[in-house]
């Protein structure tokens, strides 16, 4: 079922309420569920353009009014999305009010919450009613106002939870507006269509609004931790605080990518003994390291390097590209890369950090492992 909309007959209301939704710049109408090419009017280079298959964007639809009934209904979603900017925010700010004063004067919190003054926080599910106070409603403020601001200038995703749920009061609020004051008659099905358009996911909002308990749940504390562990969040709504990238990065390099060291402690004197490592301190504290480097003897015979002469300087092929990875990623134990041999051998290396004997720091640069060729 869809809305009853008659395109070739808006009312001037309407229109209008279409003219405010393309100033809503965010948000891309595919979102809303139009999939035929450029909203374009009159005549301009792009109306009748092909797309990448050679067809016009209108062949996704059976008709030419098929297509326009489509585009109307997502133009009117978006002006609606955009009216509600200011009547939930306002609306959330007279809730902040309203809730702080009854907490100072020992009012009933939760009788405004059920009640008819209630502007936006009746809108939140009710399982978790009893976590609904003016420090709560603060931190949700803050999320609403990141979220019409991503409307205004380009949305993503929903960061958190909360932010899902920002997304849901909006587009409620807007289509109820929109209907009310607008005769767009989107109902529950525009509610769903910007909903589903927004978010990638639904189930998590959807099984939240059905929970008919969570008085003693602490979900409703989690709404504002991020999905993603990358993800920045504004420190307001997760005091906790998020790892940095530099953490991110060095604990998915520990997980997947981090190459153990082959000769730890007193192991390491005994390799180089035996020549299994050769030592080119010496050469790369001059350019390249402070603390003793050495290299397995199996990188030497991969490249060819073994019994060149000492001013070919065949060090520099290994150590340039090894001294530029550790200052890229300088927490990492290990760093791996293609070495290159004079005549176009290559090998998989890895510079790899530990320490020696007396549990002084040491690199070693070890095989990994051949290089096939693609070709």
């Amino acid at each position: 079922m869809v809305p009853e909309i008659d395109p070739q007959n808006l009312p001037p209301r309407q229109i209008d309420l279409i003219n405010e939704g393309r100033r809503l710049e965010g948000i891309d109408i595919t979102l809303l569920g139009y999939f035929g090419g450029p909203e374009l009017q009159g005549a301009c280079i792009g109306r009748m353009q092909l797309d990448e298959d050679g067809q016009l964007p209108a062949s996704n639809y059976d008709s030419p009014e098929e297509r326009l009934h489509a585009l109307v209904q997502a133009q009117l979603l978006r002006g609606a999305l955009r009216r509600s900017i200011p009547i939930v925010l306002d609306g959330i700010f007279e809730d902040i009010f309203a809730l702080r004063t009854l907490e100072t004067t020992d009012g009933d919190v939760s009788a405004y919450v059920t009640s008819a003054a209630a502007r936006v926080v009746d809108t939140l599910p009710r399982a978790y009613r009893s976590h609904y106070t003016s420090g709560f409603l603060q931190r949700f403020a803050v999320v609403l106002s990141e979220v019409a601001a991503e409307f205004e200038l380009g949305w993503d995703r929903a960061r958190t939870f909360a932010h899902g749920l920002a997304v849901y009061c909006f587009a409620r609020s807007g289509v109820r507006h929109a209907d009310a004051k607008y005769g767009t008659k989107l109902g529950a099905i525009g509610i769903d269509r910007t909903v589903s358009g927004l978010l990638e996911d639904t189930d998590a909002l959807q099984g939240t609004y059905q929970r008919t308990s969570g008085e003693d749940d602490d979900a409703a504390s989690s709404w504002f931790t991020p999905y993603d562990a990358a993800a920045r969040v504004n420190p307001y709504l997760h005091p906790e605080g998020q790892p940095s990238t530099e953490q991110i990065d060095l604990l998915e390099h520990q997980v997947t990518s981090e190459v153990p060291e082959k000769y730890p402690g007193t192991s390491r004197q005994a390799a180089l003994r035996n020549g299994d490592l050769v030592d080119i301190s010496p050469y790369a504290s001059r350019h390249y390291f402070l603390c003793p480097v050495a290299v397995e003897q199996a990188v030497l015979d991969a490249l060819d390097f073994t019994g060149l002469p000492q001013d070919s300087e065949w060090e520099d092929l290994l150590l340039y590209i090894a001294w530029h990875g550790a200052a890229e990623h300088p927490a990492w134990k290990s760093y791996h890369y293609i070495a290159p041999g004079f005549e176009g051998e290559k090998a998989y290396v890895a510079l790899v950090a530990g320490i020696d004997e007396l549990e002084s720091p040491v690199l070693t640069i070890q095989y990994v492992g051949e290089v096939l060729d693609e070709s």
